[in-house]
Parts: C-alpha cells; structure tokens; sequence
C-alpha cells in the first residue's frame, strides 16, 4: 500500500471518529463535571463499579472524598484509577474537550497533521507542557480505540445507530 492510499483511510480513520462525537458537542452533552464522571463510571463499568484490587461488586461511595471504597477488602479507588487521566490533576471537562478537539482537527485537516500543542494550550489555557503531554495521551488513548476510556465516553450512540 502506498502512501495516498494509507492517507485515505487515514482520512476515513477520522471522519468516523468525528461523526461519533455528540452533535451539539461534548460541552453540552456533558455540561458539569459530575455529568462527565458519570459518564466515565457508565462506560469503565457497565455492570456497576466493582472493586480494583478484589473485583468484589459491593462498592460504596465516599462523597467527602470523591473516592469508592470497596466493602470487602476496603481498597479506595477512583473512577480514573488505573487509566490514563490516573492522577490527573486537569477536570474531566479539559479531557473531554482536548479529545474532541483533537478529533475534529485532524478530521478537518486536509494533510491529516495533529494538533499543535500550543494550540491545545491556549484553547484549554494551560501551560504547554502540559498540553504536549496530554496530546501525546489522547493520540494513544485513540489508537487503543474501545479499550481506552477517553475515547468511548465522548462518544455517544444516537438512536439512529442503535436501529442498525
């Protein structure tokens, strides 16, 4: 395969993506951070949180502290515990939107390029650094497609989807 055939489906690769992206946008589909850790614990465990260290389903929630504690073993952990935004100290509402940013760059790009880091800094207002490293970690949460947890919780199936 030459290089303008692996362009196209690049270019394919993208279009999808951003087509699976809520239509009035992420921000609005997910208004508030706890709109957004919702979404992020619906799409990490479907069944219902369940326990890290044990795999025990008895969680309980420890709101003060924004933390589940397992009632078997007493393991703590959070909804990003052991993902990508693990210790991320940047809202769920700046990961959200770096994604889908990113998504629509590269789909509206014409050479297929990624975004800028400082483009992503200044957008999300934050320092460069820090936004080269969270591109480099939305571009292989993307690559890991469904087994990331960035990835499928921005995306939202419409009923339309659904029927086929």
């Amino acid at each position: 395969m030459d290089r303008t055939d692996f362009n196209k489906f690049d270019g394919l690769f993208w279009r999808t993506l951003a087509l699976s992206l809520p239509k009035e946008g992420v921000a609005s589909c997910f208004p508030d951070e706890p709109a957004r850790l919702n979404r992020l614990i619906e799409v990490r465990w479907p069944h219902g949180p369940k326990c890290s260290n044990c795999g025990n389903t008895g969680i309980s929630w420890i709101k003060s502290r924004s933390l589940f504690q397992c009632q078997q073993c007493r393991h703590q952990f959070s909804a990003t515990s052991g993902t990508a935004l693990h210790r991320s100290r940047l809202s769920l509402g700046i990961w959200f939107g770096a994604t889908e940013a990113i998504i629509q760059y590269r789909n509206s790009s014409f050479i297929g390029e990624d975004m800028p880091a400082h483009a992503l800094a200044q957008n999300f207002n934050m320092q460069y650094g820090s936004a080269r490293r969270m591109r480099k970690i939305i571009n292989a949460e993307i690559v890991r497609g469904d087994a990331g947890v960035l990835l499928p919780a921005i995306r939202v199936e419409s009923e339309e989807d659904a029927r086929f």
